[in-house]
């Protein structure tokens, strides 16, 4: 037998959606803000400063997981969850200012620009709830 993929809907009731939009839109305000004011901004590594080879160990392993975690995910997710996730995923390059400096700003745009759909995405998913919500007036029943 082929190993079947199955999709997963993680954001399935109204509440869970308000909760995402909730946390989206404060990370949004947040990169509003350090889009307005670049100097309030420091490019940090994951855990802060790491000091020690083990201490950067822990933190380039951690961040792989990530990066492996957030693809994986993606596979399985569909519709309007995958571009509400794929927005989220922009943080991911946030290593990339560390180790290039002078790619800082367009970093930072897309971030922005992530954050931004994301926060899109999320409000439609509020106003216009998946299928799989049993408290959605727009779901069928089943015969």
């Amino acid at each position: 037998m082929a190993n079947a993929v199955r999709s997963v809907c993680l954001i399935t009731t109204r509440l869970r959606a308000a909760v995402a939009l909730g946390l989206t839109a404060y990370v949004f305000a947040l990169s509003v803000r350090d889009e307005v004011h670049p100097a309030h901004t420091k490019p940090t590594s994951l855990f802060g400063a790491p000091h020690g080879w083990l201490a950067i160990v822990v933190s380039i392993a951690f961040y792989g997981y990530l990066c492996w975690l957030s693809f994986r995910s993606l596979s399985l997710i569909k519709g309007r969850e995958r571009l509400f996730f794929v927005g989220w995923f922009g943080f991911l390059l946030s290593p990339v200012k560390i180790i290039r400096p002078e790619w800082a700003a367009l970093v930072e745009d897309l971030q922005f620009f992530g954050i931004t759909v994301s926060l899109i995405a999320a409000l439609s998913l509020l106003m216009y709830p998946s299928a799989a919500d049993p408290d959605s007036a727009l779901t069928q029943p089943e015969l």
